[in-house]
């Protein structure tokens, strides 16, 4: 039985009324300004609501509170995240992103087959390789006083270093882009098309690979093995398919909310350039504050969640800012406190599911923090313009004008 809902979708009997709410963070008031601030305003309601998801037609829970975010995420049996991506299911396919759409003993295998890809050690191997890139970059716009930074920067960099790795040629990175923002962006027929150029051009890819391996991220993948096997053809494209994605957006994000905050608060950009020693601890406050992803999971069974009736087959959104601006948890969170002692957040996700890139994202991110504070004067945005935003899958900044001198 269902009724009267929002956005055209009804409201299961399960779902009581006090807990709908018309919002959705693609469309919300504020989006392409100040996401953040606009997340910050849920607080002000219940701590689970129940409304529309827009991009992909149907509706869900948002969880809103740091703890509750984090029990969902540590109990995979309640809440799993198979089909959490919904990738496959666009094409009309069933095979999971690995590990990301896999949980338990099979998750665990997985992950242990790619532990390495992004550990510390491996990092610091490609440190080198990954300042060299940002340098470059860097140089082509630190003398000319102005510099549109997400296009000369913000995007290129990251992308840069993740195709070096996966081993795909830097002259498509703008090809690349197209795909990913149709893919994560995208409406209905965008979203298809995007998700069905990934997938050929990664079989294409990786049918190169077989024939003649070598040192990256996709030979790695082909010539990997799980409990004594090789992997299947579902299970590598499950792989390339997510490090080719999560390659494109997630980093790029975050260095634009972190100089558009610098850009906005001169008092804070002038700290960091005076206290190069604090910039480490900085970015774990910008992390928290800014978090630019979202997870999802799938409610297993019936439950009773903190009052809250959930259905099987219920779906429920993990937004990690939320978490990180929750002032139960962290006071203040609308404010970057570069002094804040407590920034234990969950930009990278907690549980089985954390996120392993982060020790390259941080990586990526100081380089960046380091180079454009060290090289390009005292920085604002351009007169009489402003930083664009959006809040779909994953949060960003579209542009991002900025003038010095």
């Amino acid at each position: 039985m269902t009724t009267h809902g929002v956005a055209g979708i009804a409201r299961p009997s399960h779902v009581p009324p006090e807990l709908v709410r018309d919002w959705t963070f693609a469309t919300a008031p504020g989006a392409q300004e100040d996401p953040f601030a606009t997340l910050s305003s849920l607080h002000q309601g219940p701590d689970i609501f129940w409304g529309p998801d827009v991009q992909h037609g149907n509706a869900e829970w948002v969880v809103t509170r740091h703890d509750l975010i984090t029990e969902i995420s540590h109990d995979t049996e309640t809440f799993c995240s198979k089909g959490e991506s919904g990738f496959s299911q666009l094409m009309g396919e069933e095979w999971d992103l690995i590990p990301l759409e896999k949980d338990g003993l099979e998750h665990s295998a997985f992950r242990t087959l790619m532990n390495p890809i992004f550990s510390p050690r491996r990092v610091a191997e490609i440190e080198a390789s990954v300042r060299g890139v940002a340098e470059r970059l860097v140089g082509a716009f630190a003398d000319k006083g102005e510099v549109e930074l997400m296009e000369a920067f913000g995007r290129p960099f990251p992308v840069s270093v993740f195709l070096s790795l996966m081993g795909l040629p830097l002259d498509q990175w703008k090809q690349f882009l197209s795909w990913g923002d149709g893919l994560l962006h995208g409406a209905d027929q965008a979203r298809i098309d995007a998700a069905f150029a990934i997938k050929a051009y990664l079989t294409e890819m990786i049918a190169e690979r077989r024939a003649r391996p070598t040192d990256d991220l996709i030979s790695f993948v082909v010539t990997g093995q799980v409990d004594g096997r090789l992997l299947t053809d579902e299970e590598i494209m499950g792989i390339c398919f997510l490090l080719f994605v999560a390659g494109l957006d997630t980093v790029a994000s975050m260095i634009g909310f972190i100089f558009k905050h610098l850009a906005e608060h001169p008092g804070d950009q002038a700290r960091l350039r005076a206290e190069p020693g604090l910039r480490t601890h900085a970015i774990e406050e910008f992390l928290r504050a800014y978090s630019p992803t979202m997870s999802h999971r799938t409610v297993t069974r019936d439950i009773d969640f903190h009052g809250v009736r959930m259905k099987e087959g219920d779906r429920v959104a993990l937004c990690w800012a939320l978490s990180g601006l929750d002032d139960r948890e962290f006071p203040d969170a609308t404010v970057v406190d570069f002094a804040r002692t407590h920034v234990r957040h969950t930009t990278f996700a907690v549980g089985p599911h954390r996120c392993i890139g982060s020790h390259l994202a941080r990586r990526e991110l100081r380089i960046a923090l380091d180079l454009l504070l060290d090289r390009v004067p005292a920085f604002r945005l351009a007169p009489g313009q402003r930083a664009r935003t959006h809040m779909t899958s994953v949060f960003g900044v579209d542009t991002l004008p900025l003038v010095w001198g």
